[in-house]
């Protein structure tokens, strides 16, 4: 298991994955957001502890993480249907010629991801009015403007970082591969988006969706399986 030491090698890990599904950010940005995943406030500070940690008496080398997870972040670590998820976002923009795939894109997609279906159920979300609202609101409201001579939807600063947050935290948890339940939770950190407003007016909390993805235990109470 990776600790902060590993901090630089999970950035361009980081990186390479994103940059394979064209996500691509700086390597700063990369640093800065590995040191918000293990909870400190900026890249500054983890790199202060890096330099204490340097300045130690030599310890016992970790042994190498398995070999499965970096193969899968290797290839993106994305989940077959979160692949498809993130095509039909896109695609979602492109057949209402928008010219941006914003979070409201990427949550009315995960609406038919398998894995972020399976938390919304356990949730007792109502899932065709989340769909419904969605469609509503891409076709009304202000991510509504159509352009002319349009080419295909590029993905906003929120869509990236929403996905740069759930690879983070797949990373540093050692788990193999990113969800569409992994990106579903992602979706609370944008709160300022449409799509974590509906999120909340839905009834569906954070906590909710986590406790079921960790634990299996549904809103409410009770066990559920995805």
């Amino acid at each position: 298991m990776r600790d902060f030491r590993d901090a630089k090698a999970m950035a361009r890990t980081l990186r390479t994955a994103l940059a394979a599904k064209d996500l691509k950010i700086s390597n700063s940005d990369s640093l800065e957001l590995i040191a918000q995943a293990f909870g400190l406030r900026d890249w500054n500070t983890l790199s202060a502890m890096l330099s204490a940690e340097l300045a130690d008496p030599p310890r016992p080398a970790m042994p190498p993480p398995s070999p499965a997870p970096q193969q899968a972040y290797r290839h993106g670590g994305f989940s077959d249907e979160l692949e498809k998820a993130l095509h039909r976002s896109v695609a979602l923009a492109d057949q209402s010629k928008h010219e941006y795939a914003g979070p409201e894109h990427l949550l009315l997609a995960l609406a038919d991801d398998h894995d972020a279906v399976a938390v919304l159920t356990a949730c007792a979300i109502d899932i065709d009015g989340l769909k419904a609202g969605l469609a509503d609101y891409l076709d009304t409201g202000p991510g509504s403007i159509v352009v002319d001579h349009h080419k295909s939807a590029v993905p906003t600063a929120a869509f990236h970082r929403i996905i740069q947050r759930a690879v983070i935290h797949v990373q540093s948890s050692g788990s193999t591969y990113v969800t569409g339940a992994n990106v579903l939770v992602a979706i609370f950190s944008e709160r300022e988006s449409h799509a974590a407003r509906f999120l909340l007016e839905h009834k569906l909390t954070r906590y909710d969706a986590v406790n079921f993805i960790a634990h299996g235990i549904a809103k409410g109470g009770g066990t559920a399986t995805a």
